[in-house]
């Protein structure tokens, strides 16, 4: 029989350390992405998951140890080409410029143009199908500034969608949207992801990672703590390691599996003089 060639991961990092003024954001994180899955990154505040992020797509990059993209070291693309191939949805913040969203949307076709030249009809086509897929189309041609903060992550997510990358990292995409917004926001990403796109996703919802992901990534500290399967993670003890507060599941029928939330201190307090 003869035996198969072992796949390259989509990206692979290995030893990755980075310090800032003698401080260790993150500390000798290795991990592999497969092609197409949806990967969940949790942790407390200070954890190291915008640093993780920012490192695996050289906006950072101080850092030692490899990342390999389909075996090619990061370092070796240029700036255009990485972002061909990786798409980066970072919250919004007030110092951003003022453009309309067609035209932050537009600035998703960046890495494939020529410098200087103009969008062509393709371009806006693909531009057009962004926008109505995130549901910004119908305020194609307000201001950002003039948006609430969910539609502002959404627009920048059609942003995102227009650059067509293969992989898709997600900063929080969720934190400024009504429950209504999130499931419209998480039925697309669930499309995209099938569609074969990769994503790798920042969250701070438990519950949203265990439910959504293909597996979960835990930092605490800039330390890899856990790196698993998702109903793995529904372990009390490992969730206190991981945000350093106790947890408590409710079982859902509908889901199959525990709700998980955080004890209140007077609760923790209670169960440690127990």
């Amino acid at each position: 029989m003869q035996e198969r060639t072992p796949q390259i991961p989509l990206i692979l990092v290995n030893n990755l350390t980075l310090e800032i003024e003698k401080k260790r954001l993150l500390d000798r994180v290795g991990f592999e992405v497969a092609a197409g899955e949806y990967l969940a990154i949790i942790g407390a505040n200070g954890a190291g998951k915008t640093t993780l992020l920012k490192a695996m797509d050289l906006i950072l990059d101080n850092w030692t140890g490899e990342v390999l993209l389909q075996g090619k070291s990061l370092r070796k693309f240029s700036r255009k080409e990485i972002a061909r191939r990786i798409a980066f949805v970072r919250q919004w913040t007030s110092a951003d410029f003022s453009f309309t969203v067609r035209q932050v949307a537009e600035m998703g076709r960046y890495p494939h143009l020529k410098p200087l030249s103009p969008t062509s009809q393709a371009d806006q086509t693909i531009v057009q199908d962004a926008m109505r897929e995130m549901n910004v189309l119908e305020f194609a041609e307000r201001p950002m500034e003039t948006l609430s903060g969910g539609e502002r992550q959404r627009a920048l997510l059609a942003a995102a969608l227009a650059q067509e990358p293969e992989i898709l990292f997600l900063d929080e995409p969720a934190t400024f949207l009504d429950y209504q917004y999130q499931q419209e926001l998480y039925g697309c990403l669930k499309q995209i992801n099938r569609r074969g796109t990769t994503i790798i996703e920042i969250t701070h919802d438990v519950n949203r990672a265990v439910g959504g992901a293909t597996r979960i990534l835990a930092l605490s500290c800039g330390r890899l703590v856990f790196n698993g399967a998702p109903r793995e993670l529904i372990d009390m003890k490992l969730l206190r390691n991981i945000y350093g507060v106790d947890f408590c599941g409710i079982d859902d029928p509908r889901w199959n599996r525990p709700f998980l939330f955080p004890q209140k201190e007077s609760e923790n307090q209670t169960r440690r003089r127990n």
